[in-house]
């Protein structure tokens, strides 16, 4: 099957590195993945992630930031043009589905198919990208997302196919939880992790405040911040700030630390908390949606509502302090992150794929 997807960027997300898990275990399987992106946005980090065999294509014209209208429906073009004749075109950022509309209903490059991993806090004071994520799935076949959250999200705006198809966590062989005799060394600082940027809606100055809380009645512990910008931090708490770790080094912060805090005010579905349980660290996190995929409070995880710094501090201090949560949180964390697996969801993926074909024809030969 020819399958090509359309994206806003390929630079490093969360959402670009679930498309490149897609493209390269379907490639895998025998189907040509074609990954089409803004001119000027191919990142070495997220090409060096691609396996031999996917193609990428860029548009003539490039992205610019603070573009106007006329500029944008320009790149719209340019970017519907790169797509090639496919089986499958796949709309994947919201504003990636008008790009979708002109490729495959007035170009006639494929059926089309939206891989939605959005939520309607994203587009706040963006009135277009706002209009498509209530109306695009009208002009898609069906859509394919991370988490149930998302499908009832997506249903609730314009009747539709919408499959739940999920993720899975990428490199498991780096998911290697540390026991907790070893991780216990008198006198040593306590570790509280936290991954993310600062976009609001990623809930970084909720964090901390709460680490601020948590400080004034336990002088042990320090912070590390982890992200792909490079952050200016104003914190009274002891932190170390690390940018951009290779995915092992991150894998490893996950595993030594004492506390992994997400503070994110909404998810589609929340991959750094679940990666986090996987390398066996006890999880605070927020009730943010995507993650009630796998979150289970007083069972893998202490969740509290988002935006509320005073409830995530109270939560920090009960893992800090109660060892038995602690190990619960330790024990259970992987034996929930086991269940997501990447074979599992490409198989859903392409399922789903391919009933679009059952009642409509067969695909075109694509191996």
């Amino acid at each position: 099957m020819r399958i090509s997807f359309i994206l806003s960027s390929l630079q490093l997300s969360g959402g670009v590195q679930v498309v490149a898990e897609y493209a390269n275990r379907l490639t895998m399987r025998g189907h040509q993945v074609t990954l089409i992106a803004p001119g000027g946005t191919l990142s070495d980090t997220m090409l060096g992630e691609l396996i031999p065999g996917v193609t990428v294509r860029s548009s003539r014209v490039g992205f610019k930031s603070h573009a106007g209208l006329v500029w944008m429906a320009r790149l719209a073009w340019s970017l519907a043009r790169a797509v090639p004749p496919s089986d499958v075109v796949i709309s994947t950022h919201t504003p990636t589905t008008a790009v979708g509309l002109l490729a495959g209903h007035l170009l006639k490059r494929g059926r089309l198919v939206w891989l939605y991993q959005d939520y309607r806090e994203m587009f706040v004071g963006r009135p277009f990208e706002g209009w498509l994520l209530r109306h695009a799935l009208r002009w898609h076949e069906c859509a394919l997302t991370d988490s149930d959250y998302c499908r009832r999200e997506l249903s609730s705006y314009t009747p539709g196919k919408v499959i739940v198809v999920g993720i899975g966590l990428s490199h498991p062989e780096l998911l290697q939880p540390r026991s907790i005799q070893s991780l216990r060394t008198p006198g040593n600082q306590k570790t509280i992790l936290f991954v993310g940027d600062a976009r609001p809606r990623k809930g970084l100055q909720d964090f901390l405040q709460a680490a601020g809380e948590v400080y004034e009645q336990a002088k042990d512990i320090r912070l590390q911040i982890v992200s792909k910008e490079d952050l200016q931090l104003d914190c009274r708490v002891p932190f170390e700030y690390v940018h951009l770790p290779t995915r092992a080094e991150l894998m490893g912060l996950f595993a030594d630390c004492d506390l992994y805090v997400s503070a994110s005010w909404r998810e589609g579905f929340g991959l750094p908390p679940l990666e986090a349980m996987g390398c066996g660290a006890p999880v605070v996190l927020t009730d943010s949606g995507g993650v009630r995929e796998y979150a289970q409070h007083e069972v893998n995880c202490l969740m509290v509502p988002t935006r509320d710094p005073q409830a995530l501090a109270e939560a920090m201090l009960r893992v800090l302090n109660d060892a038995a949560l602690e190990k619960r949180l330790r024990t259970n964390g992987p034996l929930t992150a086991v269940g997501f697996t990447w074979d599992s969801a490409v198989d859903r993926f392409e399922r789903a794929l391919l009933d679009l074909f059952e009642k409509k024809g067969t695909p075109s030969s694509g191996s």
